[in-house]
């Protein structure tokens, strides 16, 4: 399986904005899609889950826009989202960083870094994007500004090899079996995780199983919550619903329900 299938998901900003909320999956040059928002009533904290990626969020203001670079989190977090602000962000794929930046991914884990602070680029893309009027437009001028700017970011080839072997085995892979499948010791794994994504392997493997599971719940039609616990590999379903609520701030229950009160599968 192709690290890059996997999508990182933030299903709060969908569920809380789905009457303004656009996406657009493109899966190419290290991004997974784009999406904007507006929040048009009260504003409101919105949580925040751990996926793996980093986002570009830019605060499409009239007079003081802004952007910022924000890592993924280790546990549920909450964010502020402004009324009567548009939102455009740009979602990168599982454990790669924006080729425009000069940061791995350990650098802003748990981190909001405003952009200005990390690129010469960010007054001429808020620039820019202050001219756009709608999501296609904010898509094409981020392309033409920040787009295809390779061999900024030292990659580690050897940590997508990895992330490729866990997402192979759906989260359910050890250190040990990383080191047989690999060639690589146990304690380079655990040095190249740790230095590259600032998470160990098993951090990293558990987020990945999460938001496999994140997406089998948000695609389902109310599936058997044993059903899934089994199909994922968990070793109970009590097992399940704690590494569930350990990353989702809720149980499998508890969200499921939230689903069906935004009614997100229509």
């Amino acid at each position: 399986m192709n690290a890059h299938l996997i999508k990182p998901l933030q299903p709060y900003f969908m569920l809380y904005t789905q009457s303004s909320y656009q996406k657009k999956y493109i899966n190419r040059e290290g991004i997974s899609h784009f999406y904007c928002f507006t929040l048009e009533h009260t504003a409101m904290d919105v949580n925040v889950v751990p996926d793996g990626s980093i986002d570009i969020i830019i605060k499409l203001h009239d007079t003081h826009p802004e952007a910022w670079v924000c890592g993924s989190s280790k546990a549920p977090r909450s964010t502020l989202i402004e009324k009567g602000c548009s939102y455009f962000g740009v979602r990168y794929q599982i454990g790669v960083a924006p080729d425009f930046l000069s940061i791995q991914p350990k650098d802003v884990v748990e981190q909001s870094i405003p952009l200005h602070e990390l690129s010469i680029l960010s007054e001429p893309l808020l620039a820019s994007l202050s001219q756009c009027d709608n999501f296609e437009a904010y898509i094409a001028t981020f392309w033409r500004i920040c787009g295809a700017r390779k061999g900024v970011v030292e990659r580690s080839e050897l940590s997508q090899i990895l992330v490729a072997l866990m997402i192979a085995h759906r989260g359910n892979i050890s250190v040990a079996e990383l080191s047989k499948h690999s060639g690589y010791s146990a304690r380079t794994i655990n040095n190249v995780f740790n230095n590259y994504y600032g998470l160990s392997p098993k951090t990293f493997s558990l987020i990945l199983k999460y938001q496999q599971v994140l997406d089998q719940l948000m695609q389902s039609n109310g599936e058997r919550l044993t059903d899934l616990a089994t199909d994922m590999g968990y070793a109970d379903q009590s097992h399940f619903c704690r590494q569930f609520k350990r990353y989702n701030g809720q149980a499998p229950r508890e969200f499921q329900n939230i689903l069906k009160q935004y009614h997100y599968k229509a």
